[in-house]
């Protein structure tokens, strides 16, 4: 579905809203009425895509794929969580390609107009730019949550509390925290790449003193999230480290306690076998040869102790 709206004078944006994959009637009303290349509405509907700059010389058309969060956070796969969405400028016309997990940017889109003043409103780029740190505050909203929960987890195993549930959700966190890592790091790679094109020799894209101090600031607030996100996941590593180790340390301690009561037990067996057998044996004749069995026993069993002991092995 595509929706014209008009964001000022000379700015519209063209929604284009799919459920799934952009529908063969829209491709032809984009390529004949917007005049939009095959080439770019492919990257634009590649719900695979990578995040990434092109510009479209013959058709004179920007197209930037961004990696933006998916509005249902509850999602079980986690892959999902994080989706491209595009953006493309052709003269003063912005177009947004989304689906029903993305279309909450075009919100963001509209929102840009209230916090620009007029004379900045005309930029079609600041509208591209704030949308930006919207999407940023996102990220850093998304891992103040997880490190939340990893706090939680923590807290848990300091307490002895753990379970295969909070190894399962450590194990999600990890998994998040590298879809998100590799997201944000995608974005400022082309938020670097449209610091590039706007400078030096090239400038494929124009902009004012202004847009480029925005743009720079974008960058910054995207480098402070990439450097947030690396934090968590290392931190989140040592963590399941930490864990496997405590598990390890656990498993090792049963084992030899085990091997403790197995050899303890094992040893009135032994001695009471004696005295089953044909076999002479001193004062197995008496009446009270049990009770000396008994002494045997224990006192078997305290050496065996003292030299566990004597090794550290209890």
């Amino acid at each position: 579905m595509i929706n014209e709206i008009v964001l000022n004078d000379s700015i519209s944006l063209i929604d284009v809203h799919s459920t799934t994959n952009l529908n063969d009637d829209d491709r032809m009303k984009l390529i004949e009425e917007y005049r939009l290349t095959n080439e770019v509405l492919d990257y634009a509907d590649d719900e695979n895509e990578r995040a990434r700059f092109e510009y479209d010389d013959l058709s004179k058309t920007y197209l930037i794929v961004y990696n933006v969060q998916n509005e249902n956070d509850q999602v079980e796969d986690l892959s999902q969580r994080v989706l491209p969405i595009s953006l493309a400028i052709k003269d003063q016309q912005l177009f947004l390609f989304t689906n029903d997990a993305t279309h909450y940017i075009k919100d963001y889109l509209i929102d840009v107009k209230n916090h620009l003043s007029k004379k900045y409103q005309k930029e079609i780029w600041e509208f591209i730019f704030n949308t930006f740190d919207q999407i940023s505050s996102d990220y850093s909203d998304q891992i103040s949550e997880i490190d939340l929960q990893r706090n939680k987890i923590q807290s848990l195993i300091r307490r002895h509390h753990s379970s295969e549930n909070q190894i399962l959700d450590l194990s999600d966190l990890e998994d998040l925290t590298t879809y998100l890592n590799t997201a944000i790091n995608d974005n400022y790679t082309v938020v670097k790449q449209l610091q590039m094109v706007s400078s030096g020799n090239s400038q494929v894209i124009h902009l004012d003193k202004v847009s480029k101090e925005h743009l720079h600031d974008s960058l910054v607030e995207i480098e402070q999230i990439k450097n947030q996100v690396d934090l968590s996941s290392d931190i989140i590593d040592r963590i399941s480290n930490t864990y496997n180790n405590i598990l390890n340390n656990r498993t090792n301690t049963t084992m030899k306690i085990l091997t403790v009561y197995t050899i303890i037990l094992s040893i009135p067996t032994i001695v009471s076998g004696f005295y089953g057998m044909n076999m002479k044996l001193p004062i197995a004749d008496q009446k009270w040869s049990w009770v000396f069995s008994l002494i045997i026993t224990v006192a078997i069993i305290l050496i065996i102790l003292w030299d566990l002991h004597r090794r550290n092995s209890l």
